[in-house]
This record gives C-alpha cells, sequence and structure tokens, in this order.
C-alpha cells in the first residue's frame, strides 16, 4: 500500500463535504487543558487510493512511526517517533520524538518541539511485518503554541499533555 503524503494531507484538512470511505484502525486520546480529546486513527480510500493516518516509514536503515487522529472538524493530534533501525520493538530507544496537537486543524498547533522539557513515549507493544504493524503505548510532553509552521512552540506558553494510543499502522517504503 503506498501511503502519500499529499493524500494525507488531503485527508486530515479535509472538510466533512469530501466524502471518504474510512475504516477505523485504532484510537489515540489525550487530557490537554482541561479537556478530553479522543480521536480514531483511520484507513482511508478515495476511489482506488487509500491512505493511513497511522504509519511506519522505512529508508532501509531507520523507521518512523508517525500516528495520526483523524476528526471531521480537522482537529488533530499526532505522535511522531523516529528510530536508527528498521526493525525496532517495546524497548529501542527513540532518536526522536514529537507530539502536537492543533485543535482547528491548520499550522497553528501546539508543539513538543522547542518545549523546556523533551517528551517521552512508552510502547507496550511495536511489531510490525512488511505490510503493517500495531502499536499501543503511552505518551507526555509540555506543548507550546506554535503559530506556524517555520518553527517551534513558544518556551513561555506551554501546557502539559498526557495520553495514550492503540492502533494498527501500515508499513511504507
Amino acid at each position: 500500500m503506498k501511503l502519500t503524503t499529499a493524500f494525507l494531507a488531503l485527508l486530515t484538512t479535509a472538510t466533512p463535504i469530501l466524502a471518504f470511505e474510512t475504516e477505523n484502525i485504532g484510537m489515540i486520546e489525550a487530557s490537554f487543558d482541561a479537556g478530553t480529546i479522543a480521536q480514531p486513527t483511520v484507513l482511508a480510500r478515495d476511489g482506488d487510493k487509500a491512505s493511513a493516518t497511522a504509519f511506519m516509514f522505512l529508508s532501509g536503515v531507520s523507521a518512523a512511526l508517525s500516528i495520526a487522529g483523524y476528526s471531521t472538524d480537522n482537529a488533530r493530534l499526532s505522535v511522531e517517533v523516529d528510530f536508527m533501525t528498521e526493525k525496532p520493538g517495546p524497548k529501542t530507544a527513540p532518536l526522536d520524538m514529537t507530539i502536537s496537537y492543533a485543535p482547528r486543524g491548520g499550522a497553528q498547533r501546539w508543539t513538543s518541539e522547542d518545549a523546556p522539557s523533551a517528551p517521552a513515549v512508552t510502547f507496550t507493544t511495536l511489531e510490525a511485518n512488511d505490510k503493517e504493524g500495531r502499536a499501543v503505548g503511552t505518551f507526555a510532553a509540555e506543548l507550546c503554541l506554535a503559530e506556524d509552521y517555520e518553527g517551534g512552540g513558544d518556551p513561555g506558553n506551554c501546557r502539559m499533555i498526557e495520553g495514550r494510543f492503540d492502533t494498527r499502522f501500515f508499513v511504507e517504503r
């Protein structure tokens, strides 16, 4: 299955008017700013094209796992973890992690980039074969407000987030 960045961008910014056939493949949930976020991860189909909001990109020597919730109101909660191995497991130390939440979609978001403390992601399950896998775990981070994609968050305007995920994901090379 070829997961394209353009189709994922379309999916995460699509309005309810666009008709996608979606299949829930998991869930990502969090407590943030005195509220609760609960979003499914989905496999979306638009004709012959398919894209998942949870996928692992394998480059030959590394792996990048992206788990993003889907919401018809464009809100987006995501956990991204990079590894220096193509076969990470639940105990593999991550190279990099980013947690972000865009309550209204778009470029303004809360991000762990440039936050005063590093995010934490813990896996109880992380397994993959050639086509798909499963990730189960928890995350916690200090998220700081970022006005656009050009820079990280403002370390003077941060809030804590804690959450969990349990999702299938699809493998892309």
